[in-house]
């Protein structure tokens, strides 16, 4: 077995001595935090702004093609277009649902057909029924019996 060399307790290891790193022509890594960067970027900003040779290169070129073409630099106008183009193609605002309408007429048939099969119902009751209440008197409304007209239409 080796013998350890550690005690019990707290073990502080010994620094360790750091050789100076050798200058071979490149810099050495930059913090993020450096403060060069820092000015090197305000230094070309100060000459972007101060009419610097990328914004004279970028002025003269949107002139140039202003010349050539009035019509270059109108966004606005073109995305008009666009967009009335677009409204052209899609119907107005009249958009109906698909199926709703045979939806909504095969309900009121079923609705119908539910009624003429309670009404038959109703019928056979009454038949059984017989002659008890045969005495008494039956009130039938307009609305019903114009109800019932249409429905034997159908």
């Amino acid at each position: 077995m080796r013998k350890s060399t550690l005690k019990h307790g707290l073990n502080v290891r010994k620094p360790v001595a750091t050789t100076p790193a050798k200058n071979d022509g490149r810099s050495a890594p930059k913090s993020v935090f450096a403060f060069d960067e820092l000015e090197t970027a305000a230094e070309a900003l100060q000459t972007t702004h101060a009419g610097g040779s990328e914004a004279q290169k970028s002025a003269k070129l949107a002139l140039d093609l202003e010349s050539s073409d009035p019509s270059v630099f109108a966004y606005d106008e073109v995305y008009d277009k666009i967009n009335l183009a677009r409204s052209r193609l899609k119907p107005s605002n009249d958009l109906k649902p698909r199926y709703m309408e045979k939806l909504l007429e095969t309900a009121e048939n079923r609705k119908v057909q539910n009624e003429v099969v309670k009404e038959r119902l109703l019928a056979k009751q009454r038949e059984r029924e017989g002659d008890v209440f045969a005495d008494k008197e039956t009130i039938v409304t307009e609305s019903y019996r114009e109800h019932k007209e249409q429905r034997q239409k159908m």
